[in-house]
Order: C-alpha cells, then structure tokens, then sequence
C-alpha cells in the first residue's frame, strides 16, 4: 500500500486563504502522482470540530505529520511556537535545524521572522514572474522561473520525500512535471499577494498627530514622562513644532526624538516652562492613573502662525508595561468677529480685556492669595503654573481673534489713540519679560529659598497690569460705545 503523507499547515486565521490554497495546490499534485488518498493536510479550522479541546487534537496531528509547513504574513498563529517545539521534540533532535522537515512560507524580510521559525528552513515568497494562467503550456516562457524558485524547489522536496509525486510518473511527458511544480509554486504565491490585498499600504495623516512611547512606566512619585520615552510624529506635525528630526536610514520609519529632546528643543532662556506642553503632561500622567484629563486648553502659536491646541486621543497599555499616547495637535476655529473692520476690531479688544480683568482682577484679593506665604510649597508651584497656562491661554484666545495686529487696533482706536495701544502692547511684554527674568529654570520643584523673589515677580507683574488693564477697559468701553452710537440708524432706513 501506499505510504501516506501528512503535511500540517499551521497558519494564523486570517490567512486562511493561503493555507487552503497549499492544501489544494498539494492534493492536485498528489492526485497527479501516487493519487490524492495518499495525502492528508490539517488545518486547524477545518479539523477541530466546535467546543472540541484544541492541543489533544493538535498533539494528535502533530504526532504522525511528515512536514510542518508554517504561514507568516506578519501575523503569527496563536499555537504556532507550541506546534513546533511540539513536532520538533517528537522528531529527530540529531538533525540541524535546517533540515528537520519544519518549513516557514514568508512574504516578509527574513529579519522580521518570529524567533520561533528563523531557525528553522524559511521560503521566501516572491513574485519571481508573472503568474501562470490555468491553461499555460510547458513552453510558457515563465515554467522555468516558477521551478527553480524557492517554492518550486520546496514544492519538489516535499512531494519526492515519500514518493507523493515524482518525475517517474510523468515518464512519458517530463515537461508535465515541470509546469503541474511551477503552476502549483505560482498558485502558492498569488494566494500571498491576494491574502494581503487589504493590509495597509500606507497611512497619511491628514491632521498633525504624535504618537508618545513611555517605557519603562512612570516614576510612580512623580508621574512624569521619563525623557527618554520615544515621541513619534507626522511630518506636519513637527514642522508645525519648528523641529527637524534627524533623518532615518529606514524610510519606512516616522520622525522621532525624545521627550526630552523636545522639551529641551522648544524652551527658551527667557521660558523653560512651556505651557502647553506641561498641561499634556498632566493629562497624560492622569489618563495614566485612569483620571479623565482636566478640561481646560492650553493653545500654542504653531510655526505657521495659527493657534492649535494638543488633545489626548487614546491610551494603549501593552503588558510589559510600555504606554502608548496618541495626541492630535488641532487647529482652533477663526474666531474673529465678523462684520465691520473696525466694530469687530474694538469687540475683540473689549472680549480680551475683559478676560483679563474677570481671571485675575475682578477678585483681587483672591489672586494674591493664590500666591501668598501661607501656601505650601506644591500649591504655591501648582499656582505659578496657572498663571502660565491662563496667560498663555488669553495671549493664544487674542491671537485667534485677530488682536496680534497692532496696525489694525490703532485703525479701531484712531490715529489720536496710537501711542497709547501702543504702549499697551510695549508696557505688557515689558512687564511680562520682567516678571519670567526672576522666574527659575524650570518651575517643577521650585525650591523654598526662590519663592520670594517669584512672589514678588508675579505680584509686581499683576499690579503692573492690572492698572493697565483698567485704563485699556475703558478706552474700549467708550470707543465701542461711540462706535455702536455713531452706526445706529433708524429702522427702515
């Protein structure tokens, strides 16, 4: 009697599509040789019925299989590792690795093997030529390419080990051999490529995000991103930022730096603290600790001069322990007044003012108290970094609304009023300046001996402003009334 063959396909589900195309493609091949009785393929889905235990079956197979053939595509199966060492330990262990009859069809680099089949004989699949159709004849100029390609030779291998289907049973036509070996080989390989037709080619990003990497985990005291933590980014996004990753030898790798790097990369001597970027790592260290993130926005000027503000998107935690943050860097809306030039100009200096005067002025006594003594050390910091980001905020909010012209706030005002929006401008980026040169470095960990001189800083800053403030609130006051009065017109007219 003939002696049956066993081949064990292992392969990850979704790739079904190709192993049962190497089962179909072996059984026409043994049909044309010793007979398709004398073939037996397993294939997980189709040989485990529903609600029957999985490793006696496998155990089973694997016991009595002549070839392991393993699919990679990228995507490893499941049992993959416990088949081979399984059918490894119950083979011949004498034997190099290499030929022992485990076998791994790949149509990836090499290099990107799981550990687990690199040991082992690996193929891989490759478009050698075009695709024999069904009726191709042993002339075909594309038989040979087919033969003598890796699965070809594979192909060969396996069905001579036992006789399965050798070139003694086409004696009378050898050329038959050759192009049922190529025709298999070609069928084998278009079931790779049409098994990949929807995996993902490319991913362009239509709006700037960032992809940040924490591992190892964060300090559990601190909660702070480690520096070294890999930050990953679209090309729009980092130029947004002004920053140039180096270049990768891999193109097929993003732009990245470090956290560090672009802390570092960002600060300036007069503004270690950067705003924006404290108030993601907040929300980041909380989504971390499962808290929802705090909802107040910090916006940045991007390099192309719009206001865009980070939102935290996902979080992945991977086992190890590693983080995944994903954060999308979004364009606010144009938020200026529509309408008259120079109503909408006076509005928007009015709205600027007035949030000025509610956030720090309107409950004086209440702002100082965020910055006095009787403050501990961490709510005096958290108080310092509030100021950042509200400042930060409404200087963002004008800029949105157009109040970072000062050619078109003296048209609003009037030629009679330029020195004095002028000096609005000079006296609060002086008093600003001031008021960062007594700032530390960095405000984390602000020591206890420099909370003098940044209370007074800070104190110095609001007084400074808040008698600014109250003389710009009226001017816009009056010259928004004027200006609604001069336009009033009777109904009708």
């Amino acid at each position: 009697m003939a002696d049956t063959t066993y081949a064990f396909i292992s392969y990850a589900h979704q790739d079904f599509i190709i192993a049962d195309e190497i089962r179909n493609q072996l059984v026409g091949l043994a049909q044309r040789g010793m007979g398709g009785s004398c073939l037996e393929c397993f294939l997980d889905t189709e040989s485990i019925e529903p609600g029957q235990k999985y490793e006696p079956v496998i155990r089973k197979a694997l016991e009595r299989t002549d070839w392991l053939i393993v699919v990679f595509t990228g995507d490893q199966s499941v049992y993959c590792g416990f088949e081979i060492g399984l059918y490894s330990f119950m083979n011949d262990d004498s034997k190099p690795q290499e030929e022992k009859p485990v076998v791994c069809l790949h149509d990836v680099d090499r290099t990107k093997l799981p550990a687990v089949v690199a040991a082992y004989s690996t193929t891989q699949i490759s478009r050698v030529a075009p695709y024999l159709p069904d009726n191709a004849t042993a002339s075909s100029p594309d038989v040979k390419f087919w033969w003598d390609s890796q699965l070809g030779k594979l192909l060969q291998d396996l069905c001579q080990s036992k006789n399965l289907y050798t070139p003694v049973h086409r004696k009378r036509d050898p050329a038959q051999y050759e192009l049922d070996i190529a025709r298999a080989a070609s069928k084998i390989a278009y079931a790779f490529e049409t098994a990949r037709q929807e995996d993902e080619e490319s991913e362009t990003p239509v709006t700037p995000v960032l992809e940040l990497v924490v591992y190892p985990p964060f300090d559990s005291a601190q909660m702070r991103i480690p520096e070294n933590s890999t930050l990953v980014g679209s090309s729009r996004a980092f130029e947004l930022l002004g920053i140039n990753p180096p270049l990768s030898l891999d193109q097929a790798q993003a732009p990245q730096i470090t956290w560090g790097q672009l802390r570092q990369t960002l600060a300036r001597p007069e503004r270690a603290n950067i705003p924006w970027i404290d108030k993601l790592e907040t929300n980041i260290a909380r989504a971390a600790a499962l808290k929802t993130p705090e909802p107040d926005d910090v916006t940045f000027r991007g390099r192309d001069g719009r206001i865009y503000r980070s939102i935290l998107t996902r979080h992945k935690l991977y086992k190890n322990g590693k983080r995944r943050f994903f954060v999308l860097l979004d364009e606010t809306f144009d938020r200026r007044f529509v309408g008259d030039q120079q109503t909408s100009m006076l509005l928007t200096a009015l709205t600027l003012a007035s949030r000025w005067r509610f956030t720090f002025f309107e409950r004086w006594r209440e702002t100082l108290r965020q910055f006095s003594e009787d403050r501990t050390d961490k709510e005096f910091q958290d108080a310092c970094k509030q100021l950042e980001y509200n400042m930060e905020w409404m200087e963002n909010e004008g800029v949105e609304l157009g109040a970072d012209d000062p050619d078109a706030l003296v048209n609003a005002f009037g030629f009679e009023n330029k020195a004095r929006v002028e000096r609005f401008y000079t006296d609060f980026y002086a008093a600003k300046k001031l008021m960062k040169s007594q700032f530390p470095q960095s405000l984390d960990g602000l020591k206890a001996e420099a909370r003098p001189q940044v209370q007074k800083a800070i104190v110095d800053f609001l007084t400074t402003i808040k008698e600014q403030n109250a003389e710009f609130l009226k001017l816009c006051v009056d010259k928004y009334a004027e200006r609604i009065h001069c336009n009033r017109s009777p109904i009708g007219t």
